[in-house]
């Protein structure tokens, strides 16, 4: 019974990282509700009020199927002294059902370099106001809402989670597209992901398009202008330069036609060193296997322990009867 109750808090302590409810070290990005703002972060009951000021900035009029930008803006930031901020673009705060593809929205990208509605971001500090755009395609013809929410944990020693919400949500009218309005493709989706030092040659499908200008830029910095090359059959093609180091690099295009000029939303490139992939259902197979092969070791020894001690209680009663 002793040798099994021991196995069993080896094994517990082998897993216990992954039990635990609260995550200070931050989940990663992903596609999460608003209730996760309090549940990832620990117990949801616990949330205290964020004191930060959440706002979010969108476009009142987009067209159907198109793409558009929506920013949240969180200013008078507070958080750990890790400096670590979660920040969620949500359709509703019902809790639940409540990310903007619920609703229809497609994420393309955001300024994080992934396509998720929950971000993470390390704050540096002294910083008071942090900004995370999210490229999405508009949903059929309506009326929608969006919201930004954050959570991030506190310097007051009581390990609680804030959470905190946007006062007013974005309203966003979602109307059908003029006939002769130059744009993408409904089809087009723009790279988000490169290597380091990797140049990029992206291929654009437009419609009713005849001129078409593009321009890039670092985050934060100036932009400037690369040459498109028309091919043929509504096809341009233009190349972004390489990263020397990890970073996001943004660009836009300029179409031109019959139609009112338009301006696509800024478009975000990620480049990253490249990464081993580590398959988690693999890794925990392969700790399981390690534990049972442990215990098996760990037995066998046990065994030959008391084989070892029997044997000599046996040559020493043996010896005793002699004498």
């Amino acid at each position: 019974m002793n040798r099994l109750t021991t196995l069993s808090i080896v094994f517990l302590l082998l897993f216990a990282p992954t039990l635990g409810s609260a995550n200070p070290n931050g989940v990663g990005e992903g596609t999460f509700d608003a209730q996760c703002g309090g549940a990832c972060h620990g117990d949801a009951d616990m949330n205290k009020s964020s004191s930060s000021i959440v706002t979010v900035e969108a476009p009142d009029t987009v067209y159907e199927g198109l793409l558009t930008s929506v920013s949240i803006t969180v200013e008078q930031i507070e958080t750990t002294q890790t400096g670590l901020l979660g920040i969620f673009l949500l359709s509703s705060m019902n809790g639940a059902g409540d990310t903007p593809s619920d609703q229809g929205w497609s994420i393309v990208s955001n300024s994080g370099g992934g396509s998720e509605n929950y971000v993470e971001v390390t704050v540096n500090p002294g910083q008071s106001k942090h900004t995370v755009t999210w490229t999405l395609r508009a949903p059929s013809v309506g009326t929608y809402a969006l919201h930004g929410a954050i959570h991030h944990g506190g310097q007051d020693g009581s390990d609680a989670p804030f959470f905190g919400a946007s006062s007013t949500p974005a309203s966003i009218d979602v109307q059908t597209v003029p006939e002769d309005l130059p744009r993408l493709d409904e089809a087009f989706n723009p790279p988000v992901e490169r290597t380091v030092g990797e140049g990029t040659t992206v291929e654009v499908t437009t419609q009713f398009v005849e001129g078409l200008r593009v321009e890039w830029r670092v985050v934060g910095g100036e932009s400037q202008e690369v040459p498109a090359t028309a091919n043929g059959d509504e096809t341009w093609s233009f190349d972004l330069p390489a990263s020397l180091q990890p970073s996001v690099i943004e660009w836009r295009a300029h179409l031109s036609g019959e139609g009112p000029e338009q301006t696509t939303p800024w478009f975000q490139l990620k480049s990253e060193e490249p990464k081993w992939s580590v398959d988690e259902t693999t890794a925990y197979v392969q700790s399981v296997a390690m534990l049972l092969a442990f215990m098996a070791g760990f037995m066998a020894l046990q065994h030959r322990t008391s084989s070892s001690s029997k044997a000599y209680e046996d040559d020493m009663f043996e010896e005793g009867g002699e004498a």
